[in-house]
């Protein structure tokens, strides 16, 4: 017996690294096989998308999105206006695919789309920034710079390895300023090259196995980076590996909270979720478990 009586998957032809047709023949068996009904949508803007994801007649018992973090972003922005979405399985055909690394959902499209349908709900927090929602994090400073100074053909070309590239740039032109941070009423003058609030555990598809960083548990993790220093760098790839004290670190400040806000001197450029159209001052709230999401079933319980 099917699991779900009508099924959407959504993909923006406009948008991720994999063709619409590639995406449906790699995708849409596994979802069909578990769907008495499946309805394909195709959207050619960023705008259909989030009116397609906002217009789901309410007998949709499972969505399904694929993209990259910019589509799966606009998805969050519709889905957290609807009273009651249904729950959300990422098909990962962007460029690094953040969330979904978060998820632990497999990068290959046919794979992944086996694992959710096969996998189990979870609820997962959503967060809000200057009355927007995100899904993996928010940031201002050398983040931005990247996303901002990235060569779209380059990205094209190299995928990942562009906002490496990118990365380099901006470390080069980044000096650190005063960054104003208060974390649940509490208040901190910091200077730095980074701020950032995240939810998610990866970025970049740089990946931080801290077990501090949940995006179930009802806080934001807050990382300022001092300096674009090498050895603040090498600090902050350190994250990635497991068992790091962040009390140790001499470059870079962590802090965890529920309602964030980040004053600069003069407005900056924030990025959420890879796309920056807002600016300082930020205040950010996390939303606890505002989304139900499709998760891959641990690998230790496969059998």
């Amino acid at each position: 017996m099917p699991k779900f009586k009508r099924s959407v998957l959504l993909y923006n032809a406009q948008a991720g690294t994999s063709t619409p047709d590639s995406v449906i023949a790699m995708t849409a068996p596994a979802i069909a096989a578990v769907s008495e009904k499946l309805e394909l949508i195709q959207t050619n803007s960023p705008e259909e998308l989030r009116d397609a994801c906002r217009e789901l007649p309410a007998e949709v018992e499972a969505l399904f999105v694929a993209g990259g973090d910019g589509t799966i972003h606009d998805a969050v922005q519709a889905l957290s206006d609807v009273p009651a979405p249904p729950p959300l399985g990422i098909i990962p055909s962007g460029t690094c695919n953040d969330f979904a690394r978060t998820l632990s959902i497999p990068m290959d499209l046919t794979l992944a789309a086996e694992a959710l349908v096969d996998g189990f709900i979870k609820d997962v927090d959503a967060a809000n920034i200057n009355g927007h929602s995100f899904l993996n994090f928010a940031g201002i400073g050398i983040i931005t710079d990247i996303s901002t100074n990235i060569d779209l053909q380059l990205k094209e070309r190299y995928g990942k390895l562009s906002y490496f590239m990118s990365g380099l740039q901006s470390m080069r032109q980044t000096e650190p300023f005063p960054i104003h941070l208060t974390v649940d009423g509490v208040h901190y003058e910091e200077n730095g090259v980074l701020a950032l609030a995240m939810n998610g555990k990866s970025i970049g598809t740089h990946a931080f196995p801290m077990d501090s960083i949940d995006p179930s548990d009802g806080l934001l993790d807050v990382f300022i980076i001092q300096t674009s220093s090498i050895a603040a760098m090498l600090e902050w790839f350190s994250l990635s590996k497991p068992d790091v004290p962040t009390e140790s670190l001499d470059h870079i400040q962590h802090y965890q909270g529920k309602h964030i806000n980040i004053e600069t001197e003069s407005p900056m450029n924030i990025d959420t979720d890879g796309e920056v159209y807002l600016k300082t001052p930020a205040e950010i709230k996390i939303l606890p478990k505002k989304l139900k999401m499709f998760v891959p079933r641990p690998v230790e319980s496969l059998g």
